[in-house]
């Protein structure tokens, strides 16, 4: 039978044959004559195939501000049957977006599908399980000005090969992402999705912005258009959403051909993250700041590496880190010190609202689950051991993202694992000058710094952070700054200079309040400085300017 559905290949702009992929999604589109141009027709093909939907929602301007965009993001688990293949959870999502429509005539505005066929406007976006490939194929839908267009963008390899020079760019001339010899960046998908699988930026509770059950999205008195009525009513929570994504980055890690493609890489591409950040999460109060609570707190991941603070690494993935309690009233009065509001400008103009912060105190990136799936399965398979990450983890400790010194140390790891490798890097780190090699020395070295002693300093410091937000309330200045700088980090770092999009997607989402400048002995010091300008001393649990 001709199959009149075509993919077109982002490698080569060619159309793709038939049996070129073994996923679903793939296997659904050929068997159809004609394309589905959208996402709500791609929507409604799977349903006919008998395949489940399972939609979520999360608002993109922040869980207050419905108007005057309209802008949220739908994103769908499917599950079922298909060619007597199983799909599991975690195998197959696809994402699609919202605007809000204004009826002049009669006065009301509505939530609308935002899938005008625009020249290049991205329509639909999925990620899907290739059973053949044993790793995960990228889609999207793009605008043609007729209809869609059906684009292959790679695969979970392609994303490896993509961030090669991640952290490891000594050559300003070389290309951070993708390669010379391609113009670039093979996917645009590179740019979020760095280990390879589905992401979920809010992926622990509790899910900031997303649509939960007891705390459904306000709408505002949008009236929802038909066509969205199907999915609003079969919305399901966030917390069960964030499982799939992790079921699917655990399927992904698990995968043999993918984790020997993974092996053929340099030594430095397999431990980078470890050293340094792939991907990032955020975490928050688990309280709504509007809430009754006298109370907010502060994620213990943005003053260390959460898994510092649980008995093994692979506990850290499993169990909630522990909280630091600020009374409401001094973290309030912390961010109007520094004119904190949170601003949407898109769609009109400013728009200010009487916000301070966004739906939860203390939103702060933190350590990616997805790169400490990788370092734990690196430690099952004997490439490291769990001493080993966690020496490296324990370097520059209060700075658990984005550190310059643990991660400028990858550069010192020998490219290839050969037998002897762990003593090729402690030479290595023995005759470089570069901030934080001797400490990892030290670590690797001295038998009193084993991971039980650096657990230990992490609880240490910890509870003398605990204190300090208890009894000085102008300590949490302090960590409200920290807080900003950790933010700000995010947007400088090399994983965030994709010329095609970042991780936190600056012009798409709202996730932060601005902050403005703090007054302090007659100089006015930018709220977060400069990343790396001020750090928590470990001695006394305080922000300062770093020695």
């Amino acid at each position: 039978r001709r199959v009149n559905c075509t993919v077109q290949d982002n490698k080569t702009g060619r159309i793709l044959r038939i049996d070129a992929h073994q996923d679903a999604l793939y296997r659904v589109l050929m068997k159809q004559r004609t394309c589905p141009q959208n996402a709500l027709a791609f929507r409604a093909l799977l349903q006919q195939e008998g395949l489940t939907l399972n939609p979520s929602m999360v608002a993109n301007r922040g869980f207050h501000n419905p108007f005057p965009a309209g802008s949220f993001s739908f994103f769908e688990a499917v599950t079922g049957t298909f060619d007597k293949e199983k799909l599991d959870f975690g195998d197959f999502f696809f994402g699609h977006f919202t605007a809000a429509a204004t009826n002049s005539a009669a006065g009301s505005s509505a939530l609308v599908p935002q899938q005008a066929p625009t020249p290049n406007n991205l329509l639909l976006e999925s990620v899907v399980w290739d059973p053949r490939k044993q790793m995960f194929n990228f889609y999207e839908i793009r605008g043609s000005g007729e209809g869609g267009t059906w684009f292959y963008r790679g695969d979970s390899l392609d994303i490896l090969k993509d961030i090669t020079n991640v952290h490891r760019n000594n050559n300003p001339s070389q290309l951070l992402f993708g390669e010379v010899a391609l113009g670039g960046a093979r996917l645009r998908c590179s740019g979020c999705h760095m280990n390879g699988g589905p992401i979920m930026k809010e992926l622990a509770a509790p899910h900031d912005s997303w649509w939960r059950q007891e705390r459904q999205l306000p709408l505002a008195g949008l009236l929802i258009a038909p066509e969205l009525t199907p999915i609003m009513s079969n919305l399901v929570d966030s917390s069960r959403f964030s499982g799939w994504v992790q079921q699917g980055n655990q399927k992904l890690a698990l995968s043999q051909l993918y984790w020997q493609e993974r092996g053929k890489r340099t030594f430095q591409e397999q431990l980078r993250p470890l050293f340094c950040e792939q991907e990032v999460n955020l975490a928050s109060d688990l309280l709504p700041l509007d809430g009754p609570s006298p109370m907010v707190a502060a994620p213990a991941g943005l003053f260390l590496n959460e898994c510092l603070l649980s008995a093994s690494l692979k506990d850290c993935l499993k169990v909630p880190a522990p909280q630091i309690p600020v009374a409401k009233q001094i973290y309030e009065q912390s961010l109007m010190n520094f004119d904190s509001l949170f601003l949407d400008t898109q769609a009109g103009g400013a728009r200010p609202t009487d916000q301070i912060d966004g739906d939860h105190a203390f939103e702060s990136p933190v350590k990616a689950y997805g790169d400490m799936l990788l370092v734990n399965r690196m430690i099952d398979d004997g490439l490291i051991d769990e001493e080993f990450a966690v020496d490296v983890l324990a370097v520059d400790m209060t700075r658990p993202m984005f550190s310059a010194q643990r991660c400028g140390l990858l550069g010192l790891v020998p490219n290839r694992p050969l037998t002897g490798w762990r003593k090729q890097f402690e030479k290595s780190l023995e005759t470089s000058k570069r901030p934080g090699a001797q400490e990892l020395l030290a670590n690797l070295r001295d038998p009193k710094r084993s991971a039980a002693f650096h657990r230990a300093r992490a609880r240490s410091i910890l509870e003398k952070v605990q204190v300090n937000a208890t009894q000085l309330s102008f300590a949490v200045d302090g960590y409200v700054r920290l807080l900003a700088e950790r933010r700000i980090a995010v947007f400088n770092d090399q994983i965030s200079q994709h010329p095609q999009g970042q991780i936190f997607e600056p012009d798409f989402r709202l996730i932060f309040p601005t902050l403005q400048l703090l007054q302090k002995n007659q100089q006015e010091i930018a709220y977060g400085g400069v990343p790396g300008q001020f750090w928590l001393n470990p001695d006394n649990g305080m922000v300062e300017l770093a020695p």
